[in-house]
């Protein structure tokens, strides 16, 4: 048995849920990719797959092992790369997974680009559903991840790429058939638009200095996607939050205008997620750092001199906007 063609075949099928897709993979039948798994079984002594006519799902035995064999191939991997690293030109797979609310546009361009700057490294894309999506790398088999504020893990290196804001919009014929909205006491009388990933509980929280509102608003249309969202806004639906990255165009062109621009929401950040390795590939260093040349500054949106006017316009008027309002709670923040 060739043990590491049988750890490769085993962790193919276990990843593609199918000894099909291994096969695919690695271009040879099901048979020879079902043969290696067996051998591979037979070796240890234990099953590691539960085969039904229509299923095949790992045992106890075979995640523990899929964990063994995902470190062994990644630390392989690793090796070979530091040695290939010796050439100027990189070579093999990067495996990416961003999540779609930012990759489908941005992070595929990046790709793009850095695919045409190596042209003999191959690129696998994926795109996760969800604004904030966990990426799983090592199970998976990734490279390198692109999430939203992902946070840090035990087995993960965050490293920010860019930062964006959370920016309150509406389209000027909206706005201006729309009735008043000086404060966001005011957005309960608005048709609003929610992304249910970004804010489940129907709740908008801005700041401005020391006051802080709470806003809990009534979706005329909901859904699970930014893109979405925009789409409704520049139909003149209402009055959405959306991130810069979404919308900045659309406000440097006037499709689409900051409302309340007073109120600002705590900015948002992009990041690019790796496994930890003892020698960072040069692919995934490479990728990284053209991911920061590209967006780093380049996500924001700028207040204009009509907007910082309007907003000092608005401070000074509404000194007594403190108080409770229905399902409005604007609070002083030093209390």
């Amino acid at each position: 048995m060739d043990r590491l063609k049988a750890i490769d075949a085993f962790v193919l099928t276990a990843r593609s849920g199918s000894f099909a897709g291994a096969a695919r993979h690695l271009r040879v039948s099901r048979a020879m990719v079902s043969r290696h798994v067996a051998d591979l079984e037979a070796h240890l002594g234990v099953r590691l797959f539960n085969r039904t006519t229509r299923e095949l799902s790992l045992t106890a035995a075979g995640e523990r092992y899929l964990r063994v064999c995902s470190n062994v191939l990644q630390q392989l991997e690793q090796e070979e790369a530091s040695i290939a690293s010796i050439q100027k030109e990189m070579r093999g797979v990067l495996r990416i997974v961003a999540v779609r609310s930012f990759g489908e546009r941005h992070v595929a361009a990046a790709v793009a680009e850095f695919s045409k700057q190596h042209p003999s490294l191959r690129i696998e894309l994926e795109l996760a559903p969800g604004t904030r999506a966990p990426l799983h790398l090592h199970d998976n088999g990734f490279d390198v991840g692109v999430s939203i504020a992902s946070g840090r893990t035990q087995d993960t290196v965050t490293r920010r790429i860019a930062s964006f804001n959370w920016v309150l919009c509406a389209s000027p014929a909206y706005l201006s058939g729309a009735g008043k909205l000086e404060t966001p006491v005011d957005l309960v009388q608005h048709r609003t638009l929610v992304n249910l990933r970004h804010c489940p509980n129907g709740i908008w929280t801005f700041h401005n200095n020391s006051k802080k509102a709470e806003v809990a608003v009534t979706s005329a249309i909901s859904a699970t996607n930014f893109w979405a969202i925009r789409e409704a806004v520049l139909l003149d639906a209402g009055v959405a939050i959306l991130p810069s990255f979404c919308i900045k165009h659309d406000v440097e062109s006037g499709a689409i205008v900051r409302v309340l621009p007073r109120w600002s929401m705590k900015d948002g950040q992009i990041d690019a997620v790796y496994p930890h390795y003892e020698h960072v590939p040069n692919k995934v260093r490479a990728f990284t750092n053209h991911l920061r040349q590209k967006f780093s500054g380049a996500l924001e949106i700028e207040q204009s001199p009509r907007e910082k006017k309007s907003a000092f316009s608005a401070e000074f008027q509404s000194q007594n906007a403190t108080q409770p309002h229905g399902d409005v709670a604007v609070l002083d923040g030093t209390h």
